[in-house]
């Protein structure tokens, strides 16, 4: 009996303890879209996707040459004045290049596909140095306060509006938050 007696007593002093602890909450969404590095990942991420766009567009254009040349062979092998031979040989060019048209168009396809990862994994490799260097930010910051908890109150239901240190972390990180306040403003009258 002693021994439950003496358990409950640890457990509610450690209760206790975190009862007391500061529990505050920052919105993470904020936080990585006025991270000082967003705004160069941002620029860095469009100048790949125009020069993506810009050899696909290129390639693209090869294709619908090949794609032209082709037809023009398909409509010659159909012209009832050829001999059989000819014919023949105008079938022949024909398949060869439906060949070439047909490797073109994977190509394209594949440059693509394989394009769009690029962009995917450098917009994943850019956004997790920013998140990581958000947590160093967060967790100083946390330590320099003596807070036990930081939650992201972006996904949570409610939240006092007083636990929000969100402005705080900003200023840690060298931002204003006023462009905060500036973009709320505008995403409200965007939504009116």
């Amino acid at each position: 009996m002693k021994k439950v007696g003496m358990m409950l007593a640890v457990a509610l002093a450690a209760m206790m303890g975190v009862a007391q602890d500061k529990t505050v909450v920052v919105n993470m969404i904020d936080l990585v879209r006025f991270h000082p590095s967003r705004e160069r990942d941002q620029k860095l991420m469009l100048d790949m996707e125009k020069e993506f766009q810009d050899k696909l567009d290129r390639q693209r254009k090869r294709f619908e040459e090949l794609r032209d040349s082709y037809e023009k062979v398909a409509k010659e092998a159909r012209n009832p004045a050829l001999s059989e031979k000819a014919r023949l040989e105008a079938e022949n060019k024909a398949t060869v290049q439906r060949d070439v048209v047909a490797e073109a168009e994977l190509d394209l396809r594949k440059n693509l596909q394989d394009f769009q990862r690029q962009l995917s994994e450098q917009d994943t490799r850019l956004l997790r140095q920013v998140t990581g260097d958000i947590r160093e930010v967060v967790t100083k910051f946390a330590k320099d306060n003596k807070i036990a908890v930081i939650m992201d109150g972006s996904t949570l239901a409610y939240f006092d509006p007083k636990l929000d240190v969100t402005d705080d972390v900003l200023r840690k990180m060298g931002v204003d938050p006023k462009v905060r306040k500036e973009a709320e403003a505008a995403d409200a009258k965007d939504a009116k």
